[in-house]
């Protein structure tokens, strides 16, 4: 969460967090959901090691690119890998 703070306090500008997994330079950010309430999820990843996380109901900031729900996902300009997921630690 805190990689996913970091980069989201960067937008709309360029982003340069390391993945806390991998070291790399390589985490995307997509958002995708209601293009006209700037609300949606998002997707958060790292390209090098395919391990993120996926958060429900975000903000959307302002000048940052999103995709739509109602466009079909086959026809989306940005593909999602089938990343790992990161779950909470129950202990926490």
């Amino acid at each position: 969460m805190a990689a996913y703070e970091q980069h989201c306090k960067a937008l709309p500008g360029p982003t340069h967090t390391v993945c806390p997994n991998c070291g790399a330079d390589e985490l995307r950010l997509l958002f995708t959901g209601r293009v006209e309430r700037r609300t949606g999820y998002a997707a958060f990843w790292c390209d090098r090691c395919l391990v993120g996380i996926h958060l429900g109901r975000c903000a959307v900031p302002a000048g940052v690119p999103m995709e739509s729900l109602d466009t079909p996902v086959a026809e989306r300009a940005v593909k999602v890998p089938n990343y790992t997921m990161l779950w909470p630690d129950e202990e926490e």
